[in-house]
């Protein structure tokens, strides 16, 4: 899976100090300062660039090339909106704005894609530094809509995101860096000059940021994970992410996970430091925390694309088996109590281990990895950030994570504790013992949360909102669902002051 920081345009000028008369750039800017996340964007600009992205089916090679979704996701957002009678433009941009995608990450996928007119339409939500991006169509070219939705480039598909609303890792940014996509694509400068880093450490940008860690992790050598994976075989792709792609690979005659961050989709030195900087988190925090319900990190590599390596999970993730079209089999009810079990072990231990606790930031299905038992292991840390003293909330500058799993007090007003982390768990209770996902647009109550508080509220019979996907369920069914839908809605209240801890959590499943 973001903290806000003061962020240079490329190329910007140092910032001048002193009085000096506010030009028209700073008007602008501060008149729309309230607009920075896509759902702010006004209804009429929304439905203006729906309009246009509708035109050649534009939004779906946006969708696929630069905002990381699989095809089967954008058939399903065009299914659901072709039912609701509204513009699978409009879906997409309202899909996408639910893992906290900004106004300016929008203004560059669609420079990507070299929809200049789309660009036009939120400009002045943006930065004026950055309206340089917008490029003026060549003489004799074509004029007007579908002038503007030509000339795509290949090279430029940064995947974002579990976040993809399952995504296990979801592109999702580091706690105190800003956006990786807030930087003009560029190629190499010189003819001569490689589009990729040379395999050779003097070259590589991550060798000197790294070095400080090769004493602590094992270092593996690139060419060995390229054998590993049959040379980056499609065949062997488990999934993709913000900025790499992981693969399984069999190194020392045993299966790894490997995740190749792709240096030809950072294209920028900025680029490359956000990625390392979530990279390196991820690499520091593994290599400190040990524990059964955790993905062991196995090793690293700093060839001319680095790579993590990490223990294969055959099991897949949890979001895959809750919500896979077509799963082997479902979970039962013993192995979801089991992954809930886990998982808040896991979780505790997070919080707890260290006299500042761990905040995971982006706890969800596709970050809980199963292994070939079904017993889970939390995934992804390169958003986890050390909290504070005796857990008491500290305000960020940023919000990052996946939308449906955020609090209010985290998403409104930047609050970030471990009860975040609850809030999360709760949620995903709440998927596993419903088999429904946290947001669903067809859903009278989109949000689950707010779909269980009707059921709680209404005093529904636990066996009506259990998953239906299981044929037969017992008494131990019953009760292991129950015990789940309580715990989510006690780690789901809106005061975090309400919610219990971690360990509580623990202690009521494990009693469960």
């Amino acid at each position: 899976m973001q903290n806000t920081v003061t962020m240079a345009p490329p190329n910007a000028e140092p910032a001048t100090v002193g009085l000096t008369a506010p030009t028209n750039s700073t008007i602008s800017v501060t008149k729309f300062a309230n607009f920075e996340f896509i759902h702010q964007l006004p209804r009429m600009e929304t439905k203006r660039l729906s309009a246009l992205l509708e035109i050649n089916n534009k939004w779906y090679d946006l969708g696929v090339k630069h905002m990381g979704y699989a095809r089967a996701d954008l058939e399903g957002i065009r299914r659901c909106c072709h039912q609701n009678r509204r513009s699978p433009g409009e879906g997409l941009l309202e899909n996408w704005a639910n893992y906290n995608h900004t106004i300016t990450e929008l203004f560059v996928v669609l420079s990507r894609e070299h929809l200049y007119e789309c660009m036009e339409i939120i400009k002045r939500y943006v930065d004026p530094r950055y309206h340089v991006w917008i490029k003026q169509p060549k003489a004799g070219a074509a004029m007007g809509a579908l002038g503007t939705f030509s000339g795509t480039d290949a090279n430029n598909n940064p995947n974002i995101r579990n976040g993809t609303p399952n995504g296990t890792n979801g592109g999702v940014r580091g706690p105190n860096e800003p956006s990786p996509l807030l930087q003009p694509t560029k190629g190499p400068t010189n003819r001569n000059e490689p589009a990729n880093g040379s395999n050779s450490k003097e070259n590589s940008p991550f060798a000197n940021e790294m070095a400080d860690l090769s004493g602590m992790i094992p270092k593996i050598n690139y060419e060995d994970l390229t054998a590993a994976t049959d040379n980056w075989s499609e065949r062997n792709i488990l999934g993709k992410g913000g900025f790499g792609t992981v693969y399984r690979g069999v190194f020392k005659h045993t299966y790894m996970a490997i995740k190749k961050l792709d240096y030809n989709k950072m294209k920028t030195r900025d680029a490359d430091h956000v990625q390392l900087q979530q990279s390196i988190n991820e690499l520091r925090f593994l290599n400190a925390c040990r524990h059964d319900n955790i993905v062991p990190l196995f090793g690293y590599s700093i060839g001319k694309e680095p790579c993590l390596v990490y223990q294969y999970m055959p099991g897949g993730s949890l979001d895959k088996s809750l919500f896979a079209r077509r799963p082997a089999s479902p979970l039962t009810w013993k192995e979801r109590m089991n992954i809930a079990r886990g998982t808040a072990k896991g979780l505790q231990y997070l919080h707890t281990f260290c006299e500042k606790p761990f905040i995971h930031g982006d706890i969800k299905p596709g970050n809980i990895l199963l292994n070939e038992f079904k017993q889970p292991r939390i995934g992804d840390f390169g958003l986890t950030r050390q909290g504070a003293r005796q857990d008491t909330s500290m305000v960020v500058s940023r919000v990052y994570g996946t939308r449906p799993y955020i609090p209010r007090e985290f998403y409104d007003r930047k609050e970030l504790s471990t009860k975040v982390d609850t809030y999360s768990f709760g949620v995903v209770l709440y998927e596993i013992g419903t088999g429904l996902r946290a947001w669903d647009e067809r859903r009278t109550d989109k949000h689950l949360k707010d779909y269980i508080a009707r059921a709680v509220h209404a005093n529904v019979h636990v066996s009506e909102l259990m998953d239906k996907s299981l044929p037969d369920t017992d008494a131990d069914g019953l009760r292991f669902c129950y015990n789940m839908l309580m715990a989510g809605h006690l780690c789901t209240a809106d005061d975090p002051k309400q919610r219990p801890d971690m360990v509580a959590v623990m202690w009521h499943l494990e009693k469960a």
